[in-house]
């Protein structure tokens, strides 16, 4: 009888443990600012890096090179939707050279977790002729996804729908930001 409730105990507290959540991938292609006639000589370069979410923990891990000028601090960033800068406050560790590897773990708050799932966390790489706030590289943290060829349309399981933009008069979109998932 000991035996058999042992078991059925320790069985129970089996099923009633939660499930280890899987780790979720993501992928960031780092690319010059947002092109002005001030920053179009100063702000080149091109990275990629991997992003990986183990609970609230985002490990970084990537390459960058072709900045004009030595690289100088790069961080975690959150803006209101894909292309939108936004406030820098999350430190990433970064190779002080035109070239080199961009890296770090950030533990994610709620706030930062809801916009790593809505595609507003970017990391932003600074230079010293490209210095904050505009920076030299940006890179958005999208879920990872296939690639295709450049003017290949985006559809099918591989298109990122997930991801809304936010309303910009400037940049002729009409579409209103969602504020809910279901929206």
């Amino acid at each position: 009888m000991t035996f058999r409730l042992s078991a059925f105990l320790a069985g129970g507290l089996a099923l009633a443990t939660p499930a280890m959540a899987a780790s979720e991938t993501y992928q960031i292609f780092l690319g010059p600012v947002a092109r002005s006639n001030a920053t179009q000589m100063i702000a080149l370069g091109r990275g990629t890096a991997d992003a990986t979410l183990d609970g609230n923990k985002l490990s970084i891990n990537g390459t960058f090179g072709g900045l004009v000028s030595p690289a100088t601090d790069a961080h975690l960033c959150q803006g209101i939707g894909i292309g939108v800068s936004g406030t820098c406050a999350n430190d990433l560790t970064v190779s002080q050279d035109q070239s080199g590897n961009v890296s770090g773990t950030i533990v994610l708050n709620a706030k930062q977790m809801a916009a790593l799932r809505a595609g507003q966390l970017y990391v932003q790489i600074n230079s010293q002729k490209a210095p904050a706030p505009a920076g030299n590289l940006w890179g958005w943290i999208l879920i990872a996804h296939k690639i295709v060829e450049q003017d290949v349309p985006q559809q099918g399981d591989w298109f990122l729908p997930q991801y809304d933009m936010p309303q910009s008069a400037e940049h002729g979109s009409t579409h209103p930001l969602k504020t809910k998932p279901d929206s």
